[in-house]
C-alpha cells in the first residue's frame, strides 16, 4: 500500500508551539466551527503562528487533519494498546484497555475523538489508512472478548457488537463529559470499567 504524500512535520523551533499542541489547538478549533468553517488562518491564529509558518510544517487543512488523526492514533498506541498487549490475562487486559483509554480521553483526548468524526474530509487514501489503524484496535478488543469467551467468562455476545458497543460507550465520553465535569475523573474511569465488565463479564 502507498501512504498519501503529506508533508513531514518539522522540528519545533524553541519558543514555538510544539507539534502535538499544534494539533491539540487545530483539533479543538475544528470541532468548534467545524472542519468547513475553519480556515488555515483561524488554525494560525489560534496557534500563534503566521500561515506562512503554519505552511511550514502542513501541506494544507486536509493534510493537517489527517495529520491530527495520525497523532491520535499514534498515542492510542503508545498509551493503551502497546501496553494493553502485554497483559496476558483477557480480564485484566480488557480492564486495561478501558481504563487506559478513558482515562487518554479524560487527560486531553477530548478534542481528538470528537474530530474523528471529520474524517469524511480526507482523500480515499488518507482515509483507508485511518481505517487500518481503527481496525487493529478493533481487532485487539475483539481477540480479548474472543478469548474470555473461549474461558467461559463471555455473556451471551456477538464479539464484534461487543466490541464497537465497548468502543463506542468509552468514545461518547467526549461527547457528553464537558457538560457533568463536576464527576470526578478517577470515579469515571473505574464507573466505566465497572460498565463494561458488566455488560460483558458473566457474574
Amino acid at each position: 500500500m502507498i501512504l498519501p504524500k503529506t508533508a513531514e512535520p518539522k522540528p519545533t523551533p524553541k519558543g514555538q508551539a510544539s507539534n502535538a499542541e499544534v494539533y491539540r489547538a487545530a483539533a479543538r478549533l475544528m470541532v468548534q466551527k467545524g472542519y468547513g468553517g475553519t480556515s488555515i488562518s483561524d488554525i494560525a491564529q489560534v496557534v500563534g503562528m503566521t500561515k506562512a509558518g503554519l505552511y511550514h510544517h502542513i501541506a494544507g487543512k486536509q493534510d493537517l487533519l489527517f495529520q491530527i488523526l495520525q497523532h491520535a492514533h499514534d498515542e492510542m498506541e503508545r498509551l493503551v494498546i502497546e501496553p494493553a498487549k502485554q497483559v496476558g490475562d483477557p480480564e485484566r487486559r480488557l480492564i486495561e484497555i478501558t481504563r487506559r483509554h478513558v482515562r487518554g480521553i479524560l487527560d486531553g483526548g477530548l478534542e481528538f475523538t470528537l474530530l474523528y468524526r471529520e474524517r469524511h474530509h480526507l482523500d480515499d487514501a488518507q482515509q483507508e489508512t485511518i481505517a487500518l489503524r481503527t481496525r487493529a484496535y478493533l481487532a485487539l478488543v475483539g481477540a480479548t472478548l474472543q478469548e474470555l469467551a473461549m474461558e467461559g467468562k463471555l455473556r451471551d455476545l456477538d464479539i464484534q457488537i461487543g466490541t464497537i458497543h465497548l468502543l463506542k460507550t468509552i468514545s461518547g465520553i467526549a461527547d457528553w463529559y464537558p457538560m457533568f465535569s463536576e464527576i470526578d475523573e478517577d470515579h469515571l474511569v473505574e464507573q466505566t470499567v465497572n460498565f463494561g465488565l458488566s455488560a460483558i463479564l458473566k457474574r
